[in-house]
């Protein structure tokens, strides 16, 4: 056997690391970008109780970042704890976490602001008469201390962050943009739930004059504080969700017992507002999403997905604004999970799920419009023979116009009543199903039974049954002239036609002076010709109009978030296109780099910056939706569109004008060159399918 050979390695003892490199490694691990530092400092401040806190940075945080409030500042004998790891004013034993109600319990934040970058602190107590200006070391130990004037409150300065690591300080310097995108972000949560209290934040570049970022008013509502940072436009179509029972049903689903609502009765309530399911209001991105729980900030992944997951069901493209706050008994929720503390896990999580659920539903089912129709008792047919003809009887006192508000097809008073018709009826159409008429034109007297009518349909479907007849092969619109079926209605009219189906629809005839009666194969149609007329001239004017841009004397600067100044700057054509211009200042600060040189004029129609705003969503969204795309994929604004309609509406076609073969078959043509020929630019549907001849007996 083999000697064994002893091995010539060292053996590797397993010691301790020293408490410097513990340091370094955890604080790398507490702060870990520009906004959890920014994070960080407010946190402080709102536990000091501040009512004025002022986030200053110079040069996007990369020189300097100074947090500044108006607390209760740090009495002197705690100075020498201010930077050591778990030295903190807010905890004393574990058992207390169950109860903490401040943000910072663990002692950290400053400790490790030490080690990654230079700390120092100006503060003074409300109890002393001036205060100190203290500087730490790497290892958060008091250095120096002098005595200072200052207001009651304290001022954190870090200089130089990151400078300890060096890869994520190059990082940081590359990308300094979006990670100062990053921390707005950040501050807007905190922005929106602390009331009472005023938060500002301002950025300076070297040399240059400090511009404000963001600030609220220290409003005593939520809402104000959205008014505050987001502008005035984001009020519109704000909903306050109100808590409500779940369902039984919702209660099964997330496997809740029907009684679990009593057990844990005023366990939990929140404070919730959302953004309505508006295409307008709906946004791109769910970048306007705020979650609480007990004022604390946080990112609940279940609550964050129902909330998109509900709204989807009513706007499928796009994001709700959400501010949610839930108010919990403290021993409810665990806040002690990451150390950014914005993961919180929940005792109650399922029923809160289900509550939101069951809230939400009800609250944008009542945004959903109900409409209602209006009756048409005696409803009266004349039918044109053609132009040289016209009907010299006296109109009916009210035309009716194919829309939601007045239409319906199905007659339910009386099954037995007898309805009079006044028709005239062209001798041509000879291929029509035959109710009986002369052979001249003529105006004729017609009594019908709808029951004897139904009856007719139901022997006839039958009778076709029994033949063979496929008749659901011939039957491709099923859907009825409702308003809330007009949708479904515009979705069966995409799927069986095309623009070239209008050159080979049948013109049958004029409708109430109104309408255009059309066939194609064995179905009829019914046009309106103002609705149709006024789209078509709607789409010409969106494509070919360009407005005249009136010069300002004095630009105006804007006010927008660095995103939204971006997709400005590399879209500015398709500002030009509607009347507004830019000068651009590339030495600017991020967000205020924008003025406003001309802006569009037409007769009465005034514009500004909502304007603008609007614009900048729609080229996010990527101007696909018909209501925001012009002929040429140019998006506009809704009050130019709304502009341009009226001047479409006024040109158009109107209900009442006799037309004859020549204009009926020019509106059919038009309606083949529309790119979205279903509505007009006000909602009304321009063309609806009205009867499948398959049905009647031959």
């Amino acid at each position: 056997m083999d000697e064994a050979i002893p091995t010539a390695e060292t053996s590797k003892k397993i010691e301790p690391i020293s408490k410097d490199a513990v340091h370094h490694i955890c604080s790398g691990q507490v702060v870990l970008d520009l906004a959890t530092a920014i994070k960080e400092l407010v946190e402080n401040s709102l536990d000091s109780g501040a009512k004025l806190i002022e986030v200053k940075l110079t040069d996007h945080g990369r020189t300097c970042v100074s947090v500044s409030d108006d607390g209760c500042g740090v009495l002197e004998e705690d100075f020498e704890g201010l930077g050591l790891k778990h030295h903190t004013s807010k905890l004393r034993d574990f058992s207390d976490l169950t109860e903490v109600g401040t943000f910072g319990f663990r002692g950290e934040a400053l400790s490790s602001l030490c080690a990654l970058s230079e700390l120092s602190i100006v503060t003074r107590h409300k109890c002393k008469e001036h205060g100190y200006k203290l500087v730490f070391d790497k290892n958060g130990l008091l250095k120096k201390k002098e005595a200072c004037a200052r207001a009651v409150g304290t001022t954190v300065f870090i200089r130089n962050l990151f400078k300890a690591l060096p890869v994520r300080a190059k990082e940081f310097q590359r990308n300094y943009k979006k990670e100062f995108s990053k921390a707005i972000q950040v501050l807007y949560g905190y922005c929106l739930v602390s009331t009472n209290i005023r938060i500002t934040c301002s950025n300076t570049i070297s040399g240059k004059q400090s511009s404000q970022v963001l600030g609220t008013l220290g409003a005593s509502s939520v809402q104000d504080n959205i008014l505050s940072i987001f502008g005035k436009k984001s009020l519109d179509g704000l909903l306050q969700v109100e808590q409500i029972l779940p369902e039984d049903s919702v209660l099964q689903e997330y496997g809740l017992p029907s009684d679990v609502i009593e057990k844990s009765k005023n366990n939990f309530s929140w404070e919730c507002y959302v953004s309505s399911c508006d295409h307008s209001i709906g946004r791109s991105a769910p970048d306007r999403q705020f979650f609480y729980v007990n004022g604390r900030p946080c990112d609940p992944v279940k609550v964050s997905r129902l909330v998109n997951h509900v709204y989807h069901k009513y706007n499928a493209k796009q994001y709700p604004f959400v501010f949610l706050n839930l108010n919990l008994k403290r021993d409810c929720a665990d806040v002690n999970v990451t150390p950014d503390k914005r993961t919180i896990f929940l005792i109650q999580e399922s029923l809160i799920l289900a509550s939101l659920k069951s809230s939400l539903l009800q609250t944008w089912e009542k945004t959903l419009g109900s409409l209602t129709a209006a009756k048409l008792v005696e409803p009266n047919f004349t039918f044109k023979r053609n132009s040289s003809s016209i009907a010299k009887e006296e109109p009916p006192a009210k035309r009716q116009q194919l829309t939601p508000e007045n239409t319906e097809i199905n007659i339910q008073e009386d099954s037995n009543s007898l309805v009079s018709y006044r028709t005239e009826i062209n001798e041509k159409k000879k291929n029509l199903p035959r109710l009986g008429y002369s052979t001249k034109s003529t105006t004729i007297t017609m009594e019908i039974n709808l029951d004897l009518i139904k009856q007719s349909l139901v022997a006839c479907k039958a009778h076709q049954e029994i033949n063979g007849q496929n008749l659901a092969r011939k039957v491709k619109f099923r859907t009825k002239i409702e308003p809330n079926l007009c949708k479904d209605a515009e979705q069966e009219l995409r799927r069986e036609l095309t623009k070239d189906s209008f050159d080979k629809m049948e013109i049958v005839g004029q409708f109430n002076l109104g309408f255009i009666v059309a066939r194609l194969d064995d179905d009829l149609f019914i046009v309106d010709q103002h609705a149709t007329d006024e789209k078509y001239r709607f789409e010409k004017l969106q494509a070919e109009t360009k407005l005249r841009t009136q010069k300002l004397i004095a630009p105006q600067r804007l006010n927008l978030a660095v995103l939204n100044e971006t997709i400005l700057i590399e879209h500015q054509q398709t500002f030009i296109d509607n009347g507004f211009t830019f000068k651009i200042n590339d030495q600017g600060d991020p967000g205020n780099r924008v003025e406003v040189t001309g802006i569009p004029v037409s007769g009465n129609w005034q514009f500004g910056q909502e304007d603008i705003e609007e614009l900048v969503f729609l080229i996010r969204e990527g101007g696909s939706d018909d209501s925001i795309d012009c002929g040429d994929g140019i998006p506009r604004p809704s009050r130019v569109r709304q502009m341009l309609a009226s001047r479409a509406c006024r040109g158009a076609v109107m209900v009442g004008k006799a037309l004859n073969d020549v204009d009926m078959r020019r509106l059919m043509t038009q309606m083949g060159q529309i790119k979205n020929p279903w509505s007009c630019p006000h909602g009304r549907p321009t063309i609806r399918h009205l009867l499948c001849l398959s049905l009647l007996p031959r």
